[in-house]
């Protein structure tokens, strides 16, 4: 018994210094729900015709382009007219879906909003 415990450990301590080598690293998590209520922000900062009522993230996905790990972060909106938009007045509440793509940098995630998200 004593002995099948110590092969166990020294076969993880061996494929955890094979990863060490190699270079192996592993995919960061991914951006967080308060990520794109940052983008939100700061791609609608300038518009002021928008209250951001509230951002939930329905679901994501990671995915290799052009040899790099993308993550896109699908939401869904509650957002506030501040102003008068075509035929809504001010105060009309609206909810959408859509999403936002994040690319993987050494720093974090590289948001729309050309900022860069730290890894949580």
């Amino acid at each position: 018994m004593k002995r099948l415990f110590f092969l166990l450990i020294l076969l993880a301590a061996f494929g955890f210094s094979i990863e060490q080598l190699t270079g192996c690293e592993r995919t960061p998590p991914p951006p967080t729900e308060q990520d794109a209520i940052a983008v939100w922000h700061y791609t609608h900062r300038n518009l002021h015709t928008e209250e951001l009522l509230s951002l939930t993230k329905t679901n994501g996905q990671m995915q290799q382009v052009g040899g790099s790990d993308v993550y896109t972060l699908y939401f869904e909106a509650k957002v506030k007219d501040l102003v008068q938009l075509g035929n809504r007045a001010p105060g009309t509440i609206e909810t959408y879906q859509s999403n936002f793509a994040f690319r993987r940098t050494e720093k974090g995630w590289l948001g729309p909003d050309n900022q860069v998200y730290p890894v949580h």
